[in-house]
């Protein structure tokens, strides 16, 4: 008997949920919550790479760094950097089971003066993560504070 005929076709099937993440922002002016949002963020490919490579042992970096710009086009695969790029410090990590979470706050004293419709998450060695855009703008002054944390689920 053929052994194709004797046994079912066994289909695998992987169920692990998709690599994704959300981002949640409260603005403030003047230390004051005027605004707060979450929304969802696209992993870029530079992203997937580099964890790969984590993974494997072929890097041996992490996420610590949230970028603000201005740019306005749509969220695509490609990406790799942010328009008018500013870069602040992610000031810690939490993890719960297999998401992480990184803390981060855009103070008064950086960006001053953007047009702020994009965010990034990046790697130490600047390699983009993840990048969001925003429906509106944010006008970043000196009396507006940009806090909040960028989730990853894996």
């Amino acid at each position: 008997m053929d052994r194709t005929e004797s046994q079912p076709n066994l289909i695998l099937k992987d169920t692990a949920p998709k690599l994704r993440g959300n981002v949640h922002l409260e603005i403030r002016k003047k230390g004051k919550i005027i605004k707060i949002e979450d929304d969802h963020n696209l992993i870029v490919t530079a992203g997937r790479a580099k964890l790969a490579r984590l993974l494997g042992g072929g890097y041996d970096g992490h996420i610590s760094k949230v970028g603000i710009g201005e740019g306005t086009n749509a969220v695509a695969e490609t990406d790799t950097a942010l328009t008018n790029e500013v870069l602040v410090n992610v000031t810690s990590a939490e993890y719960d089971g297999t998401s992480v979470k990184f803390n981060f706050c855009v103070g008064t004293d950086k960006g001053n003066g953007l047009n702020v419709r994009e965010f990034g998450l990046f790697f130490a060695d600047g390699t983009m993560f993840s990048r969001r855009v925003r429906q509106t703008v944010i006008g970043k002054e000196s009396d507006i504070e940009i806090a909040g944390y960028w989730e990853i689920y894996l």
